[in-house]
């Protein structure tokens, strides 16, 4: 048994090629004759980009977000019309200083032929989406579809790069991101800065995913068309538009049920062990965290640094200064047979001195972390903890959260740990920290 004290303050294609001639197709069936493989009707073939394109051009528009003061564009990215009566579909990330500070930016559609503004409807922050809508109805939208795509189905990703003009970039379905934090379909081709809330269609143009994110090299990802078309049924059954309290709120409401969603599920997850050392220590958690070891190797140095980190390598924009939606763990293994018992000492404090790189956040953001340090006895191994937490300033009830804690069993080898939540209720933050400690062990 043991407590932790918790002060708690705290982003052409090819032409269609013509129909094939009717040609006799050999049959590995010995005494058969070749039978006829009739042309695929043209409703089936993908249609060439540039038809495509000019079909379904005005669909697509620049959000461009305006700093009021001065009257011009801080930020851009892409939309496309979703019903007649104006909605529009594009990213969370592309808007959130519309959200996050109202009073300072407003939003526009650039249609190409005129610019009009347009109203904030409903975000969903974890999905990185949201809906807006501009003032008069609209003769031309987009289809969403029902279902994904066959993996490996040619697909068309339009939008804005890099304030260039409406642009098309063929690429590749690969289905979902296995064991992924938050939802994201794989897609091969180039989706570049400008592009982020435009859509990405079949060749028959329905919309099957919202351009989100890059990796550069062809590696682009999509939020999955599920999760635009939920966030739309859910927008068009509103009374009002809200106002920019209710739509912070919202995402208040969305960030807590998020961080239930991730501890439930770790709660729910028996925390496997990993070795380290004369240790045992918390492993992958959970299939959406990737885990990575390794030890520098360097005759100078007269002890050795074993680590093994795991993390969920995504996160949730709230801004482009505050990160969120973050779980990662760091365990170094230090261990030395030329120091002494008292510089081996020195250098161990030295390690757990050092601050682990914490979520992305500014003062704006969050406040300072509260820390409480103590020792506590896990099943036998004494542990030196430090627990801190900063409260979320926009979102109350949300915390940061960095533990760290060393064993202190021996005089020439330890394990010095460290785990970060991002954006997590204290009780919950609490409850993960404590399962975490339990999974310290000594194997000697």
């Amino acid at each position: 048994m043991f407590s932790l004290l918790l002060v708690a303050v705290l982003a052409q294609g090819p032409l269609t090629p013509p129909s094939p001639p009717t040609v006799p197709v050999p049959i590995p069936d010995a005494g058969v004759v070749d039978a006829v493989v009739p042309p695929l009707p043209v409703a089936s073939l993908p249609p060439a980009t540039h038809d495509l394109f000019r079909r379904i051009q005005g669909r697509v528009a620049q959000v461009r977000i305006i700093e009021r003061r001065s009257g011009t564009k801080s930020s851009i990215g892409s939309a496309f019309f979703v019903s007649e009566k104006g909605h529009a579909l594009t990213n969370y990330h592309v808007v959130s200083d519309v959200v996050l500070h109202p009073e300072d930016y407003t939003a526009e559609l650039d249609r190409g032929d005129a610019t009009v503004p347009v109203r904030l409807l409903s975000v969903d922050v974890a999905s990185d989406l949201a809906v807006i809508q501009v003032e008069a109805p609209v003769a031309d939208f987009f289809r969403l579809e029902d279902r994904e795509p066959p993996q490996g189905t040619r697909l068309f990703a339009m939008g804005n790069p890099r304030d260039l003009g409406t642009t098309i970039v063929e690429g590749t379905y690969n289905g979902l991101v296995r064991d992924a934090l938050y939802e994201r379909v794989h897609f091969s081709g180039a989706i570049n800065p400008g592009m982020s809330g435009g859509p990405t269609l079949s060749g028959e143009g329905g919309v099957v995913g919202v351009n989100v994110a890059t990796m550069g090299n062809q590696v682009g990802f999509l939020v999955p068309v599920a999760r635009a078309r939920q966030l739309l049924d859910r927008t068009l059954e509103l009374p009002a538009p809200p106002d920019a309290a209710a739509l912070l709120a919202s995402v208040r409401e969305q960030l807590l049920a998020n961080q239930q969603r991730i501890t439930d599920r770790l709660m729910a997850t028996e925390l496997p062990k990993q070795t380290l050392g004369e240790y045992r220590v918390p492993g992958r958690w959970s299939p959406f965290l990737k885990c990575w070891g390794d030890t520098p190797h360097d005759p100078e140095t007269p002890y050795t640094v074993t680590s093994y980190q795991c993390s969920s390598e995504e996160d949730i924009f709230l801004s482009s200064s505050h990160r969120t939606g973050v779980v990662s763990y760091l365990h170094q293994h230090v261990t030395s047979q030329k120091l002494g018992a008292m510089r081996f000492s020195a250098l161990y404090s030295t390690l757990f001195s050092q601050d682990p790189d914490p979520v992305s956040a500014t003062r704006e953001d969050v406040t300072n972390f509260r820390c409480t340090s103590e020792f506590v006895d896990v099943k036998g191994l004494t542990v030196r903890a430090a627990l801190c937490l900063r409260a979320y300033r926009r979102f109350p009830g949300l915390y940061d959260l960095v533990l760290r804690g060393a064993t202190l069993n021996a005089s020439t080898h330890g394990v010095d740990t460290s785990l970060t939540l991002g954006g997590f209720s204290a009780e919950n933050a609490r409850k993960l920290a404590r399962r975490y400690l339990e999974g310290l062990s000594w194997t000697k």
